[in-house]
């Protein structure tokens, strides 16, 4: 099955430092009154930065390291505490997105359909435990237990693979609209079940050992009369808190969905391809024009809604502390307040766009830009 690139018609992902594709000129920054510090405390070139792709080989934390892949497959693993490289490790893999899972169980994807898992030996190389080929292009970063991994590919495949063997456990098949967006979502894992959602605006709970539909609920219908029009992509990152997953599609809907039924408690106009935020109160979100937006997440009602940012490409926002950060098409992070979307504080560690949300580490936040710089950076104490 066929899925078509949309990046140039809708002008939404294409990788440029300019509006040129972008009806809405960009906002200008403004000053900020009384900034918070903030400092750069290291960069690291990881040279992730061959083709239009890069953008998506977003770095992974586990524990005190960074572990990143280029577009040779060259693997690094990065001491986040000083930005020291500790080494490096040829993979021999053409990625299409970054690595998953831990440093015992590193998880590779490749862009000619292959999965591997490797562990980290002796905490200076690592070593091939297996590999498979699924024959699909895998865009979404795959997520594991430590038992099984569960892959979600662009032929509309969910599938559960042993994580002691590779083999194949089970696999599900699902369609593929004409015309669909570049991403796909991560399945999420909750209990019993993994739940993924699709190019059709259908979010399906699946048992995760039999594969076997548990419920299946329409997050977006598709409308219009032109497939662009008619595009309901559930790509971004879902949240899942309190036995309760939050979904957002392209063009479409917000909604949030009971676990155990597949039932949705409230849904509310919305449009956005990126990760949501989570915390006790609220979810946040970058919606698809780039203004970012604090939602009760027990009724769906907007909190705040900050258009400071409004056209400038921002990623998903992360929560570190009290406070939430984003990252712009010029390298630019953005601080805001949790509580009422002030705008608080900004740095540029680099020059490129960051297409990734932030990394939290610890009261650092690590941010990739499309170049593969890797950015480490905090307040000032």
């Amino acid at each position: 099955m066929r899925k078509l690139a949309i990046l140039v018609l809708l002008g939404l992902l294409v990788a440029c430092g300019t509006n040129k594709d972008n009806s809405e000129p960009p906002a200008l920054l403004t000053s900020i009154e009384n900034a918070i510090p903030i400092a750069v405390n290291w960069k690291v070139d990881t040279r992730a930065s061959d083709n239009r792709a890069a953008h998506r080989l977003r770095p992974m934390i586990s524990g005190d390291r960074l572990y990143s892949i280029d577009n040779s497959g060259l693997v690094r693993s990065i001491d986040l505490n000083n930005g020291r490289r500790l080494w490096r490790y040829e993979s021999g893999f053409i990625p299409i997105i970054g690595p998953a899972g831990n440093a015992q169980m590193l998880i590779l994807t490749s862009r000619d359909g292959e999965v591997a898992a490797f562990r980290e030996v002796d905490n200076e190389k690592l070593e091939l435990r297996w590999k498979i080929r699924i024959g699909s292009e895998i865009r979404a970063t795959p997520v594991t237990d430590g038992a099984q991994i569960f892959v979600r590919s662009v032929d509309g495949r969910l599938r559960s693979i042993s994580a002691a063997d590779g083999s194949l456990q089970w696999q599900i098949n699902s369609r593929v609209p004409a015309l669909s967006l570049t991403g796909n979502s991560n399945p999420v894992i909750s209990g019993d079940m993994v739940i993924s959602g699709f190019d059709d605006g259908k979010l399906i709970a699946y048992d995760r050992n039999s594969g076997k539909v548990l419920w299946e609920t329409t997050i977006s219908a598709p409308t219009g009369r032109t497939e662009v029009e008619r595009l309901v992509d559930l790509d971004a990152r879902f949240a899942l808190r309190d036995g309760v997953i939050y979904v957002v599609s392209f063009q479409g809907h917000l909604a949030a969905v009971q676990v155990v039924s597949g039932d949705i408690l409230w849904s509310r106009k919305f449009s956005s391809f990126q990760a949501i935020a989570i915390d006790d109160n609220a979810l946040y979100l970058s919606s698809d024009d780039s203004d970012l937006w604090s939602i009760d997440r027990r009724t769906g009602s907007a909190f705040w809604k900050q258009d400071v940012l409004h056209a400038r490409k921002i990623t998903a926002p992360s929560i570190i502390g009290d406070k939430l950060v984003v990252a712009d098409y010029e390298g630019y992070l953005h601080w805001f307040g949790k509580s009422d979307g002030k705008l608080l504080g900004r740095i540029r560690p680099t020059s490129e766009r960051n297409y990734a949300q932030p990394l939290i580490w610890g009261e650092s936040v690590i941010t990739h830009d499309k170049s593969g710089i890797v950015s480490s950076v905090s307040f000032l104490q």
